[in-house]
């Protein structure tokens, strides 16, 4: 069956009696999120012992293991069968961590229909996910928003889950009577700021971009943030087919820059929409599989990017 991440999260009295937890999605820091609290929430709830193991097929190789009470944590799905899921011992857990494939959306079906299997997608934070997480920040540290400005604040907040959480614990810095749109967007991040300045360099020459690029991104996280931070622009061009609609989505913050965003809407033909999903695929992989290298490939980005806007 399917849980959403978000309710585990926050759900302090979630009762964790699946034998098989199966995380995947694209959303990495999600993924690691729930990760961590299953793994945590299952030692302590259970004390089970964690194992890592590559797939099934080296807890099939030696029976015994089935003898203690374990949880193992799979990344591999070679060897996942219908039969041997249900031959599952009751005394163990299994954890299966996977990024989505077709692959994995097979395997995945067949955890769905069992009520003893907990099958958990993550990917971007959309609106009621933000409101669930915000109106649970806000209740738990006793803090009161306007209306107005809670919708501002859900604009302002980033759609990666680690990144969000980060941000919240910003908030805590202000004190509540100081809670206001001004020092929201300055607590939030001084680098969503600077993030959207490269951004809007786009339709200057490229010794700009690459001066106010090496200016501000210095490291791995630098370089994330501001890939992150412009996918979040380029999802409003690949998602909206109508340019009213396109102006309606634009985050309020934004609103100085609002023509300016229409402008490059305005470029973007359907081929050109194909050419960024196809560059935001190719840049995702990249930064992934070598992260060391993610101020250079954030940097490749850029400058692909401009040249998918004026071509």
């Amino acid at each position: 069956m399917k849980v959403d991440p978000i309710d585990l999260i926050l759900n302090k009295k979630f009762e964790y009696d699946a034998n098989v937890y199966f995380i995947s999605g694209n959303e990495i820091t999600l993924m690691n999120k729930i990760k961590d609290l299953l793994i945590k929430s299952l030692k302590k709830s259970t004390s089970l012992d964690v194992q890592k193991i590559k797939n099934l097929k080296s807890v099939n190789q030696d029976v015994s293991l089935f003898n203690k009470k374990k949880l193992y944590v799979v990344d591999d799905l070679d060897e996942v069968e219908e039969d041997l899921i249900k031959s599952f011992d009751n005394d163990n857990v299994f954890l299966f961590y996977c990024e989505n494939s077709p692959k994995v959306n097979s395997v995945k079906r067949k955890f769905i229909i069992d009520k003893k299997s907990f099958v958990i997608d993550c990917y971007e934070l959309n609106k009621d996910a933000k409101i669930k997480i915000i109106n649970n920040f806000l209740i738990k540290n006793n803090l009161e928003i306007e209306k107005k400005l809670f919708w501002n604040f859900i604009d302002m907040l980033d759609n990666k889950y680690m990144l969000l959480e980060k941000e919240l614990e910003k908030i805590k810095e202000i004190r509540p009577e100081n809670i206001n749109y001004n020092n929201l967007i300055r607590t939030i991040s001084k680098v969503d700021l600077v993030d959207d300045k490269i951004f809007f360099k786009l339709m200057n020459n490229n010794e700009d971009i690459i001066k106010a690029y090496n200016s501000k991104i210095t490291n791995q996280a630098e370089a994330n943030r501001l890939y992150f931070k412009i996918k979040k622009f380029t999802s409003l061009i690949i998602e909206n087919e109508k340019e009213k609609d396109f102006e309606k989505n634009i985050p309020k913050y934004l609103f100085r820059e609002k023509k300016t965003l229409v402008s490059i809407y305005q470029r973007f033909s359907f081929k050109k929409k194909k050419n960024l999903i196809n560059l935001l695929f190719k840049t995702d992989i990249a930064m992934r599989k070598n992260a060391s290298l993610s101020v250079v490939f954030g940097l490749r980005f850029l400058l692909n990017l401009k040249k998918i806007i004026i071509s």
